[in-house]
């Protein structure tokens, strides 16, 4: 009778150590839940408000905005350093082989003592990494020209069949002006040279493919939709006192679509002023922003010219 009390007690003692040990796995658990918790609360205190407000904004339409595929031809204009362009290979929007980058500062060493703390890493990266093509000295008002392309040494000198995407963000001509008017003057100006240079570059591609059947092959295989010119501009004053959609319409030019400029996306980006490796006076991040993807103006129907203008806001 003894031996029977002692089996059930073994018996019983093994069911509560069991308990136990299924409760000591929960607590740990809860523990490691709440801790988890209160780090991420802790990261977030961290986070300045409005970096928080915005990306709590953009989290709202949570489909990526990309003006390009992965597949396009990419032409970047106006890279300060470099770090754009870093970003968009690395996060794989871009194949490298595909991407052409240009600076308008006339060498690596002046980028380097303008960005002294981020551009030699970026541009190292490109270079021996991505093996990018990248070219300096080049106006973003005047392609053409400061890349000296012409129908018999375009595809020589930029080695891509077509350039399908231009894009230019946040242009500033890196001039402080108290005079508002002319400051407004002077940046539509600058948006307006982009429009004409990249619409003379797009001409010069579509000119020498006509007459090279086998190039013609090679660009109409990949693809048959207009080539896009874009531009990222911040909200507000004095950006939309430039009016750029005016200013494209002037050209024969409108937005097919527009989205929020999500700095998520792009984790290696730091937009930095036109002159130094300074931050803007607020923060990129903190402040709200638009890419417009134009592309030459094609009837269409009403409810289609309405939706492609939308701005998906």
């Amino acid at each position: 009778m003894g031996k029977r009390l002692k089996a059930k007690a073994g018996k019983g003692s093994g069911k509560l150590a069991n308990a136990l040990a299924r409760h000591q796995a929960a607590e740990k658990v809860h523990k490691d839940t709440v801790a988890k918790q209160a780090k991420v609360a802790e990261q977030k205190k961290s986070v300045p408000k409005k970096v928080r407000e915005n990306q709590e904004a953009q989290k709202q339409n949570q489909k990526e905005f990309l003006p390009f595929t992965k597949d396009d031809y990419v032409m970047l204009v106006g890279e300060g350093d470099f770090s754009f362009a870093l970003s968009i290979v690395e996060q794989g929007y871009v194949k490298p082989t595909r991407l052409i980058v240009t600076s308008f500062d006339n060498s690596p060493s002046e980028l380097k003592l303008k960005y002294p703390h981020t551009f030699e890493s970026n541009y190292n990266d490109l270079l021996n990494i991505h093996k990018v093509k990248m070219f300096f000295k080049v106006d973003a008002t005047s392609i053409l020209k400061s890349l000296k392309l012409t129908p018999k040494t375009v595809w020589k000198t930029l080695g891509v069949p077509k350039i399908d995407v231009i894009m230019f963000n946040f242009p500033h001509t890196g001039r402080g002006m108290k005079d508002q008017d002319r400051n407004i003057r002077d940046h539509q100006m600058l948006v307006l040279g982009y429009f004409k240079s990249s619409i003379e570059l797009f001409k010069l591609y579509n000119s020498t493919a006509m007459k090279n059947d086998v190039s013609l092959n090679v660009v109409t295989q990949h693809t048959a939709t207009e080539p896009k010119i874009v531009l990222s501009v911040f909200e507000g004053e004095p950006y939309d006192s430039w009016a750029i959609k005016s200013l494209s319409k002037t050209l024969g030019l409108h937005v097919e679509r527009s989205g929020a400029f999500q700095w998520e996306l792009f984790p290696h980006y730091h937009h930095r002023r036109t002159n130094s490796e300074q931050d803007t006076t607020k923060k990129a991040n903190e402040r709200k922003a638009r890419i417009y993807v134009f592309e030459k103006f094609k009837r269409a129907s009403k409810k289609k010219a309405a939706d492609s203008d939308s701005d998906d806001e």
